[in-house]
């Protein structure tokens, strides 16, 4: 039996004749992924140091018969960074988006964030030494929008992809004041979860 006033893409039928909307007509949680927190220490005389800490991706697929618009937010951890004047380190964090009837995954290289620290204070016995002191910089839990928001047409996909990356700068040479044996330089960065979300594009 066909209803000729009802668009039965946008509401559902049932068998005694009444109907309501259909379930992806409205906002929706569609697709989620995380990875657990890292705790990484560097060596503090090491130079220039950089590398990937971790890639994250998740992915939905558009299986109702019209368009959505899909976004994606980024959630990460508590974050700390201890360390000590002779470094200026960060963890950064990158996205990279693709959209398609069968996407490649994205490349994540579009820099969304940076956190960190570094400072200088100063030289003793005339210049030849650095003044040592720890620091720490601790950063709360936060979400925030990772890419655009895109219309997905039916039966196409969608990937979000984030990857965070270490990242620190040996700037001074000089040695460390009464030495450096407590001198620490340290990571902790959160949790990750990305999470997408949709709804139709009318």
């Amino acid at each position: 039996m066909s209803y000729p006033c009802v668009d039965e893409d946008d509401f559902l039928v049932q068998g005694d004749g009444s109907f309501g909307p259909q379930h992806y007509m409205q906002w929706r949680h569609v697709a989620t992924n995380s990875a657990a927190s890292l705790q990484n220490a560097y060596d503090v005389d090491g130079g220039n140091q950089a590398a990937d800490l971790l890639q994250l991706q998740v992915s939905w697929t558009n299986s109702s018969p019209i368009s959505m618009n899909v976004y994606g937010l980024l959630t990460r951890g508590g974050s700390v960074i201890t360390n000590q004047p002779r470094n200026r380190a960060y963890i950064e964090t990158y996205i990279g988006a693709a959209q398609g009837a069968a996407p490649a995954d994205p490349t994540a290289s579009t820099l969304i964030g940076r956190f960190g620290n570094g400072a200088d204070f100063g030289t003793v016995d005339s210049n030849t030494k650095t003044v040592f002191s720890n620091l720490q910089t601790r950063q709360a839990e936060r979400t925030m929008l990772a890419g655009d928001t895109i219309v997905l047409p039916a039966g196409h996909v969608y990937k979000l992809r984030v990857r965070l990356r270490w990242d620190a700068e040996f700037w001074e040479t000089l040695p460390v004041y009464l030495g450096d044996t407590e001198s620490e330089l340290s990571i902790i960065t959160g949790a990750t979860r990305l999470d997408l979300y949709a709804y139709p594009q009318l």
